[in-house]
C-alpha cells in the first residue's frame, strides 16, 4: 500500500500515479486557502475533503474503491441536491461523446468494458449514514438530499465505485498499454468528483465531452493497493519509504 499526503488536485496513474494530496487541517491553514485570500468580502468557495481507499485489480483491469466526501456548504444558498461527475462514462458505447463522434461521421471502437457501459459505476450511496435516492445521466450523477444542506453546514457522502481501464479509439487519458513487457496503467479523473457549485451559475453539471474540466480545490487522503511488483511514480510526500524502498535504506 502506498499512501501520499499532499495537496490539491487528484490524478491516479499506475505505473504513473500523479496525485496532489493534502491533510484537511494543512489545507485550511494554508495561505492559499480561499478564506485567507478572498478577492472581495462576499467571495466564497465550497470546501471538499475526500478520503478514498482503492484496490487495483490488474487481472481484470479495474479499480474498486470506497469514497467518503465531507462537503461544506459555504454558499448563501440551501442545497437540496448534489451533483457528481463520472467522467469515465463519457467513453462508453452510446454515450453523448460517442453520439457526437457519430454525428461528425467519425468511426469509434471500444473494448469489452466500454462496450458494456462499464466506464465508472457507483453503488451504496449514503448521506450522513442514510441511503438516498439518485439518478444518473451518462457522466452526471444527481443525488437527492432528504433535507436541505443549509449555509455553513456540512454533510458526509459515502459511496462505493468501480472504474474500468479499456482500449478504444477515442482519446482517453485513462490508458493501459504494454511497457517493456508489463502492463502500464494511467488514470485520470477516475473517482466520482463533486461538481462545482459557484456564485456565477450554481451547479456545473455539463456532460463531459472530453474537454477541459472544472473542479473544486480541496483535500485528499488516498490509499492505493495493488500487486507488489508494480512501480509507482507520483507527486506528493511518500509516507512509508522504508517499507516500499527497502533496498535504498
Amino acid at each position: 500500500m502506498f499512501k501520499h499526503t499532499n495537496a490539491i488536485w487528484l490524478l491516479l496513474i499506475v505505473l504513473i500515479f500523479s496525485q496532489n494530496l493534502f491533510a484537511q487541517n494543512t489545507y485550511t491553514n494554508s495561505a492559499r486557502y480561499w478564506k485567507n485570500r478572498k478577492p472581495h468580502g462576499g467571495y466564497w468557495q465550497q470546501d471538499v475533503a475526500y478520503t478514498i481507499k482503492a484496490n487495483i485489480n490488474e487481472k481484470e483491469n479495474k479499480l474498486m474503491a470506497s469514497e467518503q466526501l465531507v462537503y461544506t456548504n459555504n454558499s448563501p444558498d440551501a442545497l437540496d441536491v448534489l451533483y457528481f461527475h463520472l467522467y469515465q462514462n463519457a467513453f462508453n458505447k452510446g454515450s453523448y461523446l460517442d453520439q457526437l463522434y457519430d454525428a461528425n461521421k467519425i468511426k469509434t471502437t471500444q473494448g469489452k468494458h466500454l462496450s458494456a457501459g462499464e466506464g465508472i459505476s457507483v453503488s451504496e450511496i449514503k448521506i450522513d449514514g442514510q441511503t438516498v435516492k439518485y439518478e444518473m445521466d451518462n457522466t452526471i450523477l444527481k443525488i437527492y438530499l432528504s433535507k436541505k444542506l443549509e449555509p455553513n453546514k456540512q454533510l458526509t457522502v459515502n459511496l462505493n465505485f468501480i472504474t474500468y481501464w479499456d482500449n478504444g479509439t477515442i482519446r482517453r487519458r485513462m490508458q493501459m498499454y504494454n511497457a517493456w513487457g508489463f502492463m502500464h496503467y494511467n488514470g485520470v479523473h477516475w473517482y466520482p468528483r463533486i461538481a462545482v457549485y459557484d456564485h456565477k451559475k450554481g451547479w456545473d453539471c455539463d456532460q463531459h465531452l472530453n474537454k477541459e474540466l472544472y473542479g473544486d480545490f480541496g483535500s485528499f487522503d488516498v490509499e492505493l493497493n495493488f500487486a507488489s511488483n508494480y512501480v509507482v511514480e507520483a507527486t506528493g510526500i511518500l509516507q512509508n519509504q522504508k517499507e516500499v524502498l527497502i533496498n535504498y535504506f
